[in-house]
């Protein structure tokens, strides 16, 4: 019998719109690891974040973080591998030098993972999010450009109304050598715009999970662009009720909603 990895995204697929995994949806997976299932997620999150989300459930296979720009160990977290920007940077540095669209840059000093922010630049969007945050010790506070380039850099995450990020999109998606993500909030109705390395996709990142289990296909669910990666990649894939319509066209399926737990349900009825 072929193994097979399941992958899930986290919110608004695993995570209800509370911004939690129900108690039911944490008891069907923590039994259906405990019987062996090769179940990691793939989230856009940071790990501090989605360690904090996921605390409750036993998962042990690599998870993927930052869209597929960062391997990592769930019971140490602790980053496995980061895939790193390289001569690109000086590109995306060049398109972002006259915006005053606020966000962050995702860094490593070292093994310290750092988010740089420049102090004064802000929004409604971005202020929601330091205060959600307000407990992540890896944001830092800048006060020139020059700030939000040092370390090395992996990530950087933009937060803006569609009509003032939009722009800024079209500008840095022509550069080579990086993924652009534009998408709404989850939960508000701002959008972000996230860049990676090239080589750093959920798809990308679940073909090294699939390799290091030994898995023969992959079986994935999701809910949002930042998914298509991996949509295109699995052998099935799953939509929620509540995703994006652009994913339901490509999705081999349609389950039930995030908010009716339709990644366990359905894990429990077919896995």
């Amino acid at each position: 019998m072929m193994k097979t990895l399941y992958v899930t995204d986290l919110d608004g697929t695993l995570m209800r719109d509370d911004k939690i995994i129900s108690k039911e949806s944490v008891t069907i997976l923590n039994r259906l690891l405990s019987q062996g299932i090769f179940l990691t997620y793939a989230t856009a999150r940071s790990l501090s974040s989605a360690s904090e989300i996921t605390k409750n459930i036993s998962f042990h296979l690599p998870v993927i973080i930052r869209n597929g720009t960062i391997l990592a160990d769930p019971q140490s977290k602790r980053e496995i591998e980061i895939a790193m920007f390289g001569e690109e940077l000086r590109h995306i540095r060049q398109a972002l030098a006259d915006t005053a669209i606020p966000g962050f840059a995702t860094a490593y000093f070292g093994a310290k993972e750092v988010k740089l922010c420049l102090a004064g630049r802000t929004n409604e969007g971005f202020q929601d999010y330091l205060q959600n945050h307000s407990a992540d010790r890896s944001i830092h506070m800048v006060d020139t450009e020059d700030k939000l380039y040092e370390g090395e850099t992996c990530y950087f995450t933009l937060i803006a109304p569609k009509n003032e990020l939009q722009p800024l999109y079209e500008r840095v998606k022509q550069i080579e050598g990086i993924n652009c993500v534009f998408q709404q909030d989850k939960y508000r109705t701002e959008y972000w715009l996230e860049l990676c390395p090239k080589n750093a996709t959920k798809a990308s990142a679940i073909q090294k999970v699939k390799q290091l289990c030994g898995c023969q296909r992959v079986i994935v669910f999701g809910d949002s662009a930042n998914d298509i990666s991996m949509f295109q990649m699995a052998d099935e894939a799953y939509a929620v009720q509540n995703a994006i319509d652009e994913l339901k066209e490509i999705a081999t399926g349609i389950i039930e909603s995030n908010n009716t737990d339709g990644v366990a349900k359905w894990l429990e009825a077919h896995s």
